[in-house]
């Protein structure tokens, strides 16, 4: 393994236990700046690109930029769910919780069981449909009625917790 792979590999561990600034730093080593790598960069090298877009995003709140480089590591790597839950959590702090949804969903065709996208999925949670789809989320119709449905289910929800 190369000394590059191994900077890689590292700033990667670190990202997943939440030293963002630590694996920024070591990020920035490996490739330089926030800009994406030229497109010759091996599949292998691109590996990090979305580690180091969720730590620039996260860390320097520099979200385009970021946003570019999972973008670019889905180019390189489009089998990989991690870059797409990275994507995802980029979309989130920018506060786009519409195209991280898409995103997740996006990724989540590929890969259906991926267990890193599910929980993305499920901590940005899912809205239900509007009782009368065809009236608007805020109109109070919707509003008084989707409140029913929902202290209908925190109801039935402690009725099963007793049983």
């Amino acid at each position: 393994m190369t000394s590059l792979a191994r900077h890689i590999d590292h700033a990667v561990l670190l990202t997943r236990a939440e030293e963002y600034l630590a694996a920024l730093t070591e990020f920035l080593e490996v490739y330089g700046g926030e800009d994406p790598p030229p497109a010759s960069m091996s599949a292998k090298t691109a590996t990090g690109l979305s580690y180091f877009g969720l730590c620039l995003a996260l860390v320097q709140k520099k979200f385009k930029p970021a946003i570019e480089l999972c973008k670019r590591a889905i180019e390189l790597q489009f089998y990989n769910g991690d870059h797409y839950a990275n994507l995802a959590r980029v979309y989130t702090a920018a506060g786009n919780r519409k195209k991280a949804l898409e995103t997740v969903e996006s990724g989540l065709k590929l890969l259906p069981d991926y267990e890193p996208l599910l929980d993305v999925r499920t901590s940005l949670g899912v809205r239900s449909r509007p009782p009368v789809p065809f009236l608007d989320r805020s109109n109070p119709i919707n509003v008084s009625l989707g409140q029913a449905r929902h202290a209908k289910k925190l109801a039935e929800k402690e009725t099963r917790k007793k049983r």
